[in-house]
């Protein structure tokens, strides 16, 4: 009986007290104000580069020279190539056109000055010495960037887009990039002229050969030799060359006159009959013969004059 009465209070005092759940109204006006085109999506991350916080990356600079080169003072070899002075000199001061300011200020470049404007150096600074070019190049290093501001600025770089048009353009910046290009594009030229001229029909060679003025009465392979090295120095014109309708034109009038069907005077072209000389055409003083009789056999009675060359050539290699 002690025992049953001990649990009855032993369960009353350790039971836990549970109160009832309050319920939440939902208040319906709110809801109802919410328009139902409220997108609810949560919003995406912002990238990193449109981070207004993110640091900013700073590259770094190029220790490339500039390197700058005369186009005065120079001649063109036959190779093509250019011949510099072993020395030029350019003087270290000029009055520029300063677009910032929109004045003329005065430029020096003396070494140790931070800036090139006369107004900013120091009141004691002097020019010590002109600019120097050798065998026609200056290069620039990025650490001196006072010269290399010189060189951009001064009126004597053809590449100043602010260059006061006054004094001539001495020199100019070297695109590589540019330059690199050119020399491809050459290159290959260069390479599909001679493979023309080493593959090429013998006939059609001899053909080209004469137009060209080569000497033919010499042995094949000295013939593929001179038009080999003619197609190396100028591949644009021997590639051009080829592919003008001229030319065969030309090799007619040339085959015809060494035929002696034709006669080739400074200013006229004649038919030969014996001893006679007949009238095709006339040539202006001053142009050359066979240009000029090519022209006129393009068209017209030209054209005839032509067939009829073809024809006499034909029955003398028949």
């Amino acid at each position: 009986m002690f025992n049953l009465i001990f649990n009855l209070i032993f369960n009353k005092m350790t039971k836990k007290k549970t109160f009832p759940k309050k319920k939440t109204e939902v208040n319906t006006a709110v809801l109802d104000s919410i328009p139902a085109e409220v997108d609810w999506k949560v919003p995406p991350m912002p990238k990193q580069s449109d981070n207004p916080f993110t640091a900013p990356s700073f590259g770094k600079k190029s220790n490339k020279p500039v390197i700058y080169q005369l186009i005065k003072g120079r001649k063109k070899l036959p190779n093509g190539r250019w011949r510099y002075p072993v020395v030029y000199m350019i003087k270290a001061e000029d009055v520029i056109y300063d677009p910032i300011t929109d004045t003329n200020r005065k430029i020096r470049y003396i070494p140790g000055e931070v800036s090139i404007y006369e107004d900013e150096q120091k009141k004691d600074a002097k020019v010590k010495a002109p600019i120097t070019f050798n065998e026609g190049f200056i290069a620039v290093n990025a650490q001196n960037p006072t010269l290399k501001k010189y060189l951009d600025v001064c009126n004597a770089n053809k590449n100043n887009p602010n260059r006061m048009t006054n004094s001539a353009a001495t020199f100019q910046v070297v695109d590589k990039s540019k330059d690199a290009k050119k020399v491809i594009q050459r290159e290959m030229k260069e390479m599909d002229a001679m493979s023309l001229a080493l593959k090429m029909p013998f006939n059609k060679l001899v053909g080209y050969a004469k137009v060209l003025g080569v000497n033919v009465d010499k042995s094949t392979e000295e013939i593929r030799y001179d038009m080999k090295m003619l197609a190396k120095k100028d591949p644009f014109s021997f590639l051009t060359g080829l592919n003008d309708p001229k030319t065969s034109i030309k090799e007619t009038i040339i085959n015809a006159r060494e035929y002696n069907i034709i006669d080739t005077e400074i200013n006229r072209v004649s038919w030969v009959r014996g001893s006679d000389r007949v009238l095709i055409t006339h040539v202006p003083v001053g142009v050359d013969t066979v240009d000029h009789f090519a022209d006129y056999c393009l068209d017209g009675e030209g054209e005839l004059v032509l067939k009829e060359m073809e024809k006499q050539i034909a029955k003398f290699n028949s």
